[in-house]
């Protein structure tokens, strides 16, 4: 009797113990700083990202405090997840990027006839997304700019590299896109034509998927 009424008591003891156990919440797996807007589905590692300028504007690279340069109806922005941790507020989700292209450039610079062409070098850069406040964005690496340059003296080759060695911004989920704003460049080599310093700018978006397919959201 003694053995069983102590059974009881050892089985109603551990009951209690389960019942104190605190309940872990359905999310407390998390979200990650990137998801599919609307689904809140992951965007997973190794994911292709890929993303145009946004719909009406240019990609500019301008003497600084001025309209006076060159700039591009067309660019484009492409890379792979390489990270997407869990949203804390100071997550950082990011990745390589392989893609960086301009076409539809044209200049408005005085003995500047045409552009031949716009390319960055050393690629691959690595983009990186916060979901800090303002999710702040960088890409960083060495960053180089080519542009090639016709003028009335023949063909000017521009180099440039990115003063900070960074290129910082931000990214919004309304509407959905990445912007950078006068992000400074150093002239490396070129003739006098080519300004001694440029600024960059350029809003990408949406930023699609497509791996998954659909909208990159930010959280």
């Amino acid at each position: 009797m003694r053995n069983r009424l102590a059974a009881g008591l050892a089985a109603l003891t551990a009951a209690g113990a389960l019942l104190v156990l605190p309940a872990v919440p359905a999310s407390a797996a998390g979200t990650p700083v990137l998801t599919i807007a609307g689904t809140g589905t992951a965007v997973g590692v190794g994911d292709t990202l890929a993303a145009n300028l946004v719909s009406g504007t240019y990609a500019t690279m301008y003497n600084p405090g001025t309209t006076t340069g060159v700039k591009c109806s067309g660019s484009t922005i492409g890379g792979s997840v390489a990270a997407n941790p869990l949203a804390t507020g100071s997550a950082t989700a990011s990745g390589p990027v392989g893609t960086l292209t301009f076409s539809g450039c044209t200049s408005n610079v005085v003995g500047v006839t045409g552009v031949n062409s716009l390319t960055m070098n050393n690629l691959p850069y690595t983009l990186s997304i916060s979901d800090s406040a303002g999710f702040p964005v960088s890409l960083s690496g060495s960053i180089q700019a080519a542009v090639s340059l016709k003028t009335l003296a023949g063909n000017a080759l521009c180099t440039y590299s990115s003063t900070g060695g960074a290129l910082n911004g931000n990214a919004t989920n309304t509407p959905p896109q990445i912007n950078m704003a006068n992000q400074a460049f150093t002239k490396l080599t070129g003739p006098s034509i080519c300004f001694a310093s440029i600024n960059f700018s350029a809003s990408y978006g949406p930023v699609t998927d497509t791996t998954l397919g659909g909208t990159v959201f930010v959280n």
